[in-house]
């Protein structure tokens, strides 16, 4: 793959000569770390707002709670015995010291477990979801379906401002739920199956390891490709350019995968990350590389815009992120461990987001090109295409209300249709969110039923 090879290099090329950053997930654990509210970083849990992009751009490090607070340092109380030589040589090895830093919350962590490295707090949430769906047309008599769906068990947070560091681990999942289906379980459509416990993610973030502009991330964890993540949303559904499929392969472009990425913020509003995955069953590796500009707003360290309140304007409260991304890889049928009927892909991507106040505009859209996804003897192409657009508004702080627009496209055209979703979400305390949606699935292939689902998804996390 002489083009991704390509493509990787260019990409650790500039990041070398950038800034530094990393990638976050916001849980409960986070809250609790930085004694914040979960509206610090969300709309309705969990779709981010910007303060939890630059979060999540930083690698856990709660860049702009610093910029706000300038009281004096606390005085430092150490407790316990010890050589104080190699406390004063820890002290000056450490990048910064949280009492001498910042006041506040950070001045009165025990001295002992921050020149550790170790965080005060357990940092573990747990995530519990449950959906119900009524589809008129579902087969094997499943028009209701009340399911519970998944609990998993994460962990998130950062060393020393020097790593950053998450992993979610799935402890319960229910089923191979497909809305447009139903509860589609292989055997026994009776009885609950658990899909079994599964290590989602878990990687670590070494923020400008040797003092290099970049950062490095290692571990299993979702490429950095769109702007969005599969859980930053407050619908049920997923956005269709993260989640379909072509043929029999799996991939999406949200899918968690083993991996090496370099990124980094430069100039405070150009992101930027390049990857190398290893999949099993195979030697070659596969490659990615995103960009990301935002203009207005908040930027990627979370410093706010100066505004004039007495001669403010439109762009006082606008910002606009654009992005770009792309993926070449390959994946095969493994039998006894080895990849066979190898299937070549590529997928490139475009992202923009508009938010001016209470109002977000999405849009979003791939194009893609396998050349095996059934992973047969005699391969045959296909192109495939994905479109999402929402507009969202915040009514309140604890509502929101959303449609969203997709088209997706294959060439084998079984699958092909205009998908409509309006929607509500509504979140009576900061950790629990309730969301009521609709589905219109527009075929069009004439052959083909059209789908209208009801869709209700309750999720608290704690």
């Amino acid at each position: 793959m002489p083009g991704m090879r390509k493509m990787t290099l260019v990409m650790a090329i500039l990041l070398l000569c950038g800034g530094y950053v990393g990638t976050a997930y916001a849980i409960p654990a986070f809250s609790r770390q930085h004694k914040v509210e979960c509206t610090t970083c969300h709309t309705i849990y969990p779709e981010l707002n910007e303060y939890g992009e630059a979060f999540l751009k930083n690698s856990y490090v709660y860049t702009h709670t610093k910029l706000q607070v300038e009281k004096p340092a606390a005085p430092v109380i150490l407790g316990g015995g010890g050589d104080p030589a190699l406390l004063e040589k820890l002290k000056a090895q450490a990048p910064e010291s949280a009492a001498s830093k910042v006041a506040g919350p950070a001045a009165t962590k025990n001295e002992g477990l921050w020149l550790a490295a170790i965080p005060e707090q357990l940092p573990l949430s747990v995530t519990a979801t449950l959906n119900a769906s009524y589809n008129k047309n579902a087969p094997n008599n499943g028009e209701y379906d009340l399911s519970t769906r998944a609990v998993a068990l994460q962990a998130g947070g950062n060393f020393r401002e020097k790593f950053g560091f998450f992993a979610k681990y799935t402890l319960y999942s229910e089923g191979v739920y497909n809305p447009t289906v139903g509860n589609a379980l292989a055997s026994n459509a009776n009885v609950p199956k658990n899909n079994g416990s599964e290590l989602n993610e878990l990687f670590l973030t070494w923020r400008q390891p040797m003092d290099l502009p970049v950062n490095l991330k290692f571990g299993r964890f979702r490429p950095k490709l769109s702007l969005w993540k599969s859980s930053n949303k407050i619908a049920v559904a997923s956005f269709a350019t993260h989640s379909y499929t072509v043929g029999k392969s799996p991939f999406t472009i949200d899918s968690p995968q083993d991996g090496v990425e370099l990124n980094a913020v430069v100039a405070k509003r150009l992101f930027m990350a390049a990857g190398v995955v290893d999949r099993n069953g195979q030697k070659n590796k596969e490659g990615y590389g995103h960009l990301s500009y935002k203009i207005g707003g908040a930027d990627f360290l979370g410093n706010e815009p100066m505004i004039d309140l007495d001669s403010d304007s439109i762009w006082d409260y606008l910002s606009i992120m654009i992005a770009t991304y792309g993926y070449s890889g390959r994946n095969a049928n493994i039998v006894a461990g080895v990849g066979q009927n190898y299937n070549d892909y590529y997928r490139l991507g475009v992202d923009l987001e508009i938010l001016y106040q209470k109002l977000r505009l999405r849009a979003s859209g791939v194009k893609g090109r396998d050349n095996n996804p059934d992973f047969s003897t005699i391969k045959g192409y296909i192109n495939s295409l994905a479109v999402s657009a929402e507009a969202e508004y915040m009514f309140d702080t604890n509502i929101i209300a959303a449609m969203r627009y997709e088209y997706l496209f294959d060439q084998t055209y079984t699958g092909e249709r205009h998908v409509y979703s309006p929607y509500l979400a509504y979140s009576p305390l900061q950790n629990i969110r309730l969301v009521l949606e609709y589905r219109y699935e527009d075929y069009v292939t004439p052959t083909i039923t059209d789908n209208k689902i009801a869709n209700v998804g309750l999720s608290f996390s704690f």
